[in-house]
């Protein structure tokens, strides 16, 4: 009961904190710059062109866009901490179930995962990258690349789920008896998955148009894409694993841990 509770507290908390921060705030914004502002510009490569420090500039307060400033930087910098503990962690989660080779499941005495964690930092300098293309550019590089990545990692997601249910309709499991079912499926996975390739499909369209070719856009905008399905082929090929067959998941086995924690 005590975990429901706190589960829900922090559900709540966090739809109530997105709503407030980035909805609320991309409303407020949007009301006080205008899409026309020529300062809006990532190609500026600096904290400058940020929406909020123009606001405020716009408004005539003079010393808090450089208060803004060093909380935009103080967030990047929380941000980078956040991700790197998490990936590491999640490499970490992926070598010992398997997933990953296993000299990533080496840790120091207190349990730190330092080939992992060193792993991840790896990438950090892909930071340099901006030395000579400028921040601005690289920063939407990796926005595009993240974009359909994670709209991939939905698609993934929505295609797991539509097995999932194919195989408890096969089986014969009554799926209103689970701790959420949602009236709406399997439509709504169906929506998210074809609507997930196809903004990920015309993500680049306007560089087909006359005058508006652009390599590195298209790279990084397409790069994944064409990533997804190697790496599943790849897997596949690897591991020898064959697609589950619907009349043989595996519901049973660990249903009673699974059951305690919801």
């Amino acid at each position: 009961m005590h975990f429901q509770l706190c589960r829900t507290e922090f559900v709540t908390d966090g739809t109530a904190g997105i709503i407030l921060f980035y909805i609320g705030g991309t409303a407020v914004i949007g009301l006080l710059v205008p899409h026309t502002d020529q300062t809006l510009s990532l190609a500026d490569g600096t904290a400058t062109s940020s929406p909020f420090v123009i606001a405020i500039q716009n408004a005539g307060i003079k010393g808090l866009p450089s208060v803004i400033n060093a909380c935009l930087l103080t967030s990047a910098w929380s941000a980078a901490s956040s991700e790197l503990y998490t990936s590491s962690r999640a490499l970490y989660g992926l070598a010992l179930a398997g997933n990953a080779p296993r000299a990533f499941l080496k840790t120091l005495w207190n349990g730190l995962p330092y080939v992992s964690l060193c792993f991840c930092s790896l990438f950090a300098l892909l930071a340099y990258t901006g030395v000579n293309a400028g921040a601005g550019k690289v920063f939407q590089w990796f926005a595009n690349m993240a974009a359909n990545a994670g709209l991939l990692t939905w698609f993934g997601t929505s295609v797991v789920y539509l097995r999932f249910y194919k195989g408890l309709k096969v089986q014969g499991y009554d799926r209103t008896k689970l701790p959420f079912a949602s009236k709406l499926q399997p439509y709504a996975a169906w929506y998210a998955m074809i609507l997930c390739v196809l903004v990920s499909l015309l993500s680049g369209w306007d560089l087909f148009l006359k005058g508006r070719w652009s390599t590195d856009r298209f790279v990084t905008n397409y790069l994944p894409l064409a990533v997804f399905p190697v790496m599943y082929v790849g897997a596949k090929m690897v591991t020898k694993r064959p697609v589950i067959k619907a009349a043989e998941m595996d519901f049973i086995t660990n249903i009673a841990e699974i059951e305690a924690e919801t």
